[in-house]
C-alpha cells in the first residue's frame, strides 16, 4: 500500500516510533536515524534471560520492526550534510526533535519548504512548536498530566493513578499516522508537501471521554463523572475478585435481565431499581458469584447468557486467546541473534496486506544508505557514523 513511500525518522518518542513502524509494515521505506550509542528504546526492557543489550530489547524489537538502521553522529558537519541529502530524498519527516535543534540541522519548515518542497513534516511535540511551553521537556507522566487524562485515573480519595506503558505516545502514533497519509493525500492533488504539528498535549485534552465536553461547554457533570471514580462508578459498575484473577462488570438497565440469567437469579429483577438493594444485597452477591468461580468460567457465563461482563486480560490471556489469534493480530518474525518473536500486526486490517520485518541491528543499514543517498564513499561513511559504522 506504501511501497512507493520513504519515511525518514528522526527522534526517540514513541509516537513517532509506532507510526513508522505501521508504514513500515504497510510497506514504505522506513530510514531510522540513530546516534552512535543507539535509539533510547533499544535500552528499555523487557529483555530475555541473561540479555540486557540494545539487539534484544522487547521494545526496540517492536516499535523498530521492518525499519533501516542508519548511524549519524550530528555533532559533525559532515553528518548533518548527509542526513540533509536523506531527508530531502524521503516523501515523508517523522520527528519529534525541538524546533531549536531543526533549525540548527537545517531541517526546519522555512528550509525544507525551499529545498525538499514536495517533502511533508509530521512534527510532535509535548506542547506545540510555539507559545508559552514550546521549549518545555516533558515526560510520559507530565504529557499526561497537563493534557488532562491523569485527572480521571484513579480512586477520589487518592493521587491520580498513571496507566501503565507510554499511553500518550501510542495514542498519538494514530494520529502521526493519519497526518501522514493525509499530508501524502494531499501531495497527490497538490503537488507540495505539507509541514504539520501536533501537540501531545492537544491530543490528549481532546480525548477526554465525556468529562472533556463538559467542562469545555460549561456542562453540569454527568452522575458519577464529577471526579475521579476508582474501580466503580456505581454499585454494579466495577471489578471483582474471581478464583484466579479479576473480572468487571458494567450493567446498564437494558443488560440487567442477562445479568440475573448469568446468576441464576432472574427471581431478583423487581428489586433492581432499589438503589439500597444494589449497593448493599445485590452487591454482595455478585461478589460472592464471581469469588467462586475462575476468571475464564465467568467470561463463558457471560457469552452464555449475553451479560456485560468479562475477565481482566493479562498479556499470557492475550497470547493464549483463541479470538485475538482467529483475526491474525499476531505476527511472528525471525530476528537475528534473538529468534523466533511474536508482535502485534497491524492496527488496522486491510486488502494490502501488513509484513513486518525484524528490527535492525544498530547501523545496519549505514553504510548502504550512505552511499544511496547522500553519495558518500567507505572512508566518509566511517567519518559521519562514529563508532556505530
Amino acid at each position: 500500500m506504501l511501497n512507493d513511500l520513504r519515511v525518514v525518522e528522526l527522534g526517540d518518542g514513541i509516537a513517532i516510533a509506532l507510526a513508522a513502524r505501521a508504514m513500515a509494515g504497510f510497506g514504505a521505506d522506513v530510514i531510522k536515524i540513530e546516534p552512535p550509542e543507539g535509539d533510547r528504546l533499544r535500552r528499555v526492557g523487557p529483555f530475555p534471560p541473561g540479555r540486557a543489550d540494545g539487539e534484544a530489547s522487547a521494545a526496540h524489537l517492536y516499535f523498530h520492526g521492518g525499519k533501516s538502521s542508519v548511524v549519524l553522529d550530528l555533532d559533525h558537519q559532515a553528518a548533518r550534510t548527509a542526513l540533509q541529502r536523506i531527508v530531502h530524498s524521503g516523501d515523508i519527516l517523522l520527528t519529534d526533535l525541538p524546533t531549536a535543534r531543526r533549525e540548527r540541522l537545517r531541517l526546519d519548515d522555512a528550509v525544507l519548504a525551499g529545498e525538499a518542497p514536495r517533502l511533508s513534516v509530521v512534527a510532535v511535540s509535548p506542547y506545540g512548536a510555539d507559545g508559552p511551553h514550546a521549549g518545555y521537556l516533558a515526560t510520559e507522566l507530565t504529557m499526561i498530566a497537563a493534557g488532562g487524562q491523569l485527572s480521571l485515573m484513579g480512586s477520589p480519595d487518592r493521587e491520580p493513578v498513571k496507566p501503565y506503558g507510554d499511553q500518550a505516545g501510542c495514542q498519538a502514533a494514530l494520529s502521526v499516522f493519519g497526518a501522514a497519509m493525509a499530508a501524502i493525500y494531499r501531495r497527490g492533488r497538490t503537488g507540495r508537501g505539507s509541514s504539520v504539528e501536533l501537540s501531545i498535549q492537544e491530543l490528549q485534552a481532546s480525548a477526554m471521554d465525556m468529562q472533556g465536553p463538559m467542562a469545555y461547554n460549561g456542562d453540569p457533570p454527568y452522575p458519577g463523572y464529577g471526579r475521579r471514580i476508582g474501580n466503580t462508578t456505581h454499585s454494579l459498575w466495577s471489578y471483582y475478585p474471581s478464583r484466579d484473577g479479576q473480572v468487571g462488570i458494567f450493567v446498564n438497565p437494558a443488560n440487567i435481565p442477562s445479568l440475573l440469567a448469568a446468576l441464576g437469579r432472574s427471581d431478583l429483577r423487581d428489586r433492581m431499581s432499589d438503589k439500597a438493594f444494589l449497593a448493599g444485597e445485590m452487591r454482595d452477591l455478585v461478589a460472592r458469584w464471581c469469588a467462586e468461580r475462575t476468571s475464564k468460567e465467568v467470561y463463558a457465563a457471560a457469552v452464555e447468557f449475553g451479560a456485560p461482563f468479562s475477565y481482566v486480560a493479562g498479556p499470557d490471556d492475550l497470547l493464549e486467546d483463541p479470538i485475538l489469534a482467529a483475526t491474525g493480530i499476531w505476527r511472528t518474525v525471525e530476528q537475528p541473534g534473538v529468534g523466533v518473536v511474536r508482535v502485534p500486526g497491524p492496527p488496522f486490517t486491510t486488502d494490502a496486506g501488513f509484513d513486518i520485518g525484524p528490527a535492525p541491528h544498530l547501523g545496519q543499514h549505514t553504510a548502504t544508505v550512505l552511499a544511496r543517498l547522500a553519495g558518500l564513499d567507505e572512508a566518509a561513511i566511517r567519518a559521519v557514523a562514529g563508532s556505530g559504522s
